[in-house]
């Protein structure tokens, strides 16, 4: 029930079966405030075995709740919409609220925020018929509190002796309905109402009764339910005796006699064995019943009382246990991993544990019995364990204790361990400390956070403390003369170092250029990683300052300086692009000094990278322009807003077309007109490399199913696409889902993949070709370190660079290489594309080197996918 009530206008929960529990109470006729003994005891009860100052037996009427019984609360009835009940009654189980300022059912209550400042509520609901909870028996206290489980099972048992007397209640006003129609009911009815009459003021639990004459024995349902047996069970009187421990059945035997023959009633506390063999305790009171002054029954009353003789017991045995107690907290205090402190109402130490001394590193002699907190707090000074006013920590210590707030604090001892301590007031004054040495665990955290803001390869802030270290300069907002300096550093040629020595040249390029950073700047000023091959820098100092440090950044960094980098016997030459720009250190706005700086950055890199440059206003749509390329190029690819275009490639030979190049670009040619390797260079960048080059191998190999089975495709493969295993897997998939024979595949590769060494990119590359697929080395003759490739693969052909083919048909020494080529590549049985050809004189003169194939915008601009099918057939014959 409790997790579908209904709720009503007045905002608190009420249960599916209201109507009808309203019905119940009314029949029962207990909404008053009206007390009784009886209902009385059991509050009282349950205030002194909870250990709870307010205890309430308290009934939930349509819109009032009426208390039955009250102890420690001066009220008789209060609105229903504060009544905490309203939630126990959803349902069987009892409610907990160890805190109800922490509860949102209840933090905002009037009985909580105000008089009399309810903190914790326990309550158990009330029912006779166990559908209907016509209220609760719930302890109260303006302090939180935890209930332990044997707490728990003592307030359940309370609330079955509540429920008890409200039973008897309803069996005596059964029994007045019955007397007032005894006229017409009989005399069995008036017997029975008797019965119930009489035991409900004998001890309204559960009752008995034996006629005399005829003997016959009767029990009440809860005394069937004491005994437990069957709500069918028929006692007999040998039978029902038997139920007594073997000592007690001669005390209700002598019991009974002495009624029989002497009139005599009697109220006695005996062990029982239940029909389930559960031992209990049982107060079994009776009586003989008269009628014309003649004795006609005896009847009597059970109450099970077996929690209230255990508690007894244990009272009974708590004196003679009080010194192995003593010793037993002695022992359990000094096994704790925590430290313990008990300190009186004088502030004077009382009870300790031996955690205690070790955690604070007491010497001998230190800590005795009522040694005060303030000759602690002065010994821990001398020391160096404690720093502070001693006075103004008790002030404040004291302070808060009374105002019953736990102080917690941490303190770090002069030899670095650090502890934790929390005091907690005691009701009676004073406090007790507990402490921990969380030395390991606090280190541990420093060094997760310190881990979470530093980058893991250099050891600089990374980009979440570089933004929070903005964000304070920003938010200090302090006067100042000074300017403060914002400073971007990207890396040239770092991805070129990086693909061609491989990932550990290049993290030793990263971590020897913070270090090199580090040692241009002075202690406080901020160099931090944004990420990849990008550092920041901020300082304040003026322009010309700035133009200094910058000079000096460009030089340190270069490999054109004194100190080049040199690692594992390798030179990688890169060098620094600085863009930065000058501000006030009171007045900016991160956002905008991070674009400035970023657009000065962009200026140097498209005058040819290396050098640095201030910001200018001249320089913000530069920048806008490159992220919204970079924004569109991303869009682009998320969204597959791509197209292909394919470029011609003809056998100089036969001078006839015999396959085309995969080209992509973006669909919009809104973006910037980017060319097929500035589109995947981008792409790189942002990430997207993987996804685009999947999208071109699909979508090329799908178009050239549809060409004359004699014609190839090119596909541009980037290093970074390799070494996984999933460009391997993707191209034999593709081939077999698309019958595609492999050997019209050509997958161009730069040279970065081959001389970087990487053995995953070799591997599957190597595995790519034993699908049938071809390998051609792209752009051969654009690096420094051509030739070295040849050693590491078998390509099937070689893609001489554009940058050679351009200048063949004006430079001798051009074409002399390119003959070399042309020739190495024969001996190496390889074939060889000649890139960018784009006249005539080109086309005459690679032709005449030995040049197997050819293309470039002489002979054919790159095409749509609709022309270029257009143009295959027929073959076209381009002399």
């Amino acid at each position: 029930m409790r997790g579908t009530p209904r709720r009503c206008s007045m905002h608190y929960p009420v249960p599916e079966n209201e109507s009808a529990r309203l019905a119940s109470l009314l029949d029962l006729g207990l909404q008053d405030a009206t007390g009784s003994p009886e209902f009385d005891a059991i509050a009282n009860l349950a205030a002194d075995v909870l250990e709870c100052p307010m205890a309430l037996i308290s009934l939930i009427g349509e819109s009032e709740q009426w208390f039955k019984a009250r102890f420690g609360l001066d009220a008789d009835v209060s609105p229903r919409e504060l009544a905490f009940c309203n939630y126990t009654i959803l349902d069987r189980q009892p409610l907990i609220v160890s805190d109800a300022r922490k509860d949102a059912r209840f933090r905002n209550n009037p009985l909580v925020v105000g008089e009399p400042n309810l903190v914790f509520y326990a309550g158990a609901p009330i029912s006779i018929d166990g559908t209907h909870n016509l209220g609760t028996l719930c302890v109260l206290d303006t302090r939180p509190r935890r209930m332990s489980d044997l707490q728990m099972k003592r307030l359940r048992s309370l609330a079955r002796a509540a429920e008890g007397l409200i039973a008897a209640y309803s069996s005596r006003r059964q029994a007045e309905r019955a007397r007032l129609s005894e006229q017409t009911k009989g005399q069995e009815l008036t017997r029975v109402a008797s019965l119930l009459d009489q035991i409900t003021k004998l001890s309204g639990v559960g009752g008995w009764e034996l006629e005399l004459a005829p003997q016959k024995l009767t029990w009440t349902d809860e005394t069937k339910r004491i005994h437990e047996v069957p709500p069918d069970f028929e006692p007999q009187l040998d039978g029902a005796i038997d139920f007594y421990a073997p000592e007690a059945q001669p005390l209700i035997t002598r019991a009974m006699n002495d009624a029989l023959h002497g009139g005599a009633s009697w109220d006695l506390e005996l062990p029982m064995v239940t029909a389930k063999g559960r031992q209990i305790w049982v107060r079994a009171a009776g009586g003989p019943t008269y009628k014309d002054g003649v004795m006609v029954s005896l009847i009597g009353a059970f109450q099970d009382i077996s929690e209230r003789k255990r508690t007894e017991a244990r009272i009974r045995d708590s004196e003679t246990a009080a010194h192995a107690r003593t010793e037993e907290l002695r022992t359990v205090l000094d096994n704790m991993e925590e430290g313990v402190s008990v300190f009186d109402a004088d502030a004077n130490l009382t009870i300790w544990n031996r955690k205690y001394i070790e955690i604070f590193g007491k010497p001998a002699g230190e800590v005795y019995q009522g040694v005060p907190f303030r000759r602690l707090l002065e010994r821990e000074m001398d020391r160096g364990d404690f720093t502070g006013d001693i006075d103004k920590h008790l002030r404040e210590l004291s302070d808060r204790l009374d105002r019953q707030v736990s102080v917690v604090c941490q303190l770090r001892t002069n030899s670095s361990r650090i502890i934790n301590s929390t005091h907690a007031p005691l009701p009676g004054g004073g406090w007790v400390g507990t402490h921990s040495d969380v030395t390991d665990r606090v280190l541990e955290a420093e060094r997760t956070e310190h881990a979470s803001r530093h980058d893991a390869l250099t050891g600089l802030p990374n980009r979440l403390a570089f933004n929070a270290r903005m964000d304070a300069i920003r938010a200090e907002n302090h006067a100042s003369d000074r300017s403060l300096v914002l400073m971007l550093v990207d890396l040239d040629r770092f991805k070129e170092a990086n693909d061609t020595f491989g990932h550990l040249v290049g993290d030793a390029l990263l971590k020897g250029t913070a270090d090199r950073l580090r040692a241009c700047v002075r202690k406080g000023d901020l160099v931090a990683r944004l990420g990849g091959d990008e550092f920041a820098i901020v300082i304040e100092c003026d322009r010309r300052q700035a133009l200094a440090l910058a000079e000096r950044i460009a030089g340190t960094v270069s490999q054109e300086m004194r100190r080049p980098f040199a690692i594992d016997g390798n030179r990688p030459a890169i060098g620094a692009s600085i863009g930065f720009c000058v501000v006030p250190a009171d007045d900016f706005e991160v956002d905008e000094i991070m674009t400035r700086a970023d657009g000065a950055l962009y200026k140097v890199k498209a005058d040819g990278r290396g050098g640095y440059q201030v910001y200018d206003e001249a320089l913000t749509e530069q920048a806008s322009a490159l992220r919204r390329q970079r924004t569109a190029v991303d869009a682009a690819v998320r969204l597959q807003n791509l197209e292909l275009e394919f470029q011609p490639i003809y056998d100089l030979r036969s001078r006839r077309l015999c396959g085309a190049e995969a080209l992509v670009r973006p669909a919009q040619r809104g973006v910037a007109g980017l060319c097929a390797s500035e589109l995947l260079r981008i792409a790189e960048e942002t990430g997207t490399i993987d996804e685009i080059g999947s999208w071109i191998l699909e979508e090329s190999l799908r178009e050239a199913a549809g060409w004359n089975a004699d014609l190839s495709v090119s596909v541009d493969v980037s290093p970074r696409q390799l070494g996984t295993g999933r460009l391997h897997d993707r191209i034999r998939d593709l081939l077999e889902h698309l019958q595609f024979p492999a050997a019209r595949l050509e997958l161009e590769i730069p040279e970065g993949a081959f001389l970087s060494g990487d053995a995953g990119a070799l591997g599957e590359l190597h595995d790519i070709r034993a699908l049938g697929a071809r390998i051609v080395l792209d752009d051969f003759g654009s690096a420094n370190a051509s030739l070295a490739c040849l050693r590491h693969f078998p390509f099937d052909k070689i893609k001489i660079d554009r940058s050679f083919v351009g200048l063949s048909a004006t430079e001798s020494h051009a074409r002399a290489m390119i003959g070399a080529l042309v020739t190495l590549a024969t001996d190496l049985g390889m074939q060889t594309t000649a890139a960018g050809i784009a006249t005539a004189d080109c086309l005459r003169d690679i032709a005449a080197l030995g040049c197997t194939f050819g293309q470039g915008r002489h002979l054919s601009r790159p095409l749509s996918a609709r022309a270029f099918r257009k143009s295959s057939l027929p073959l076209r014959d381009v002399a």
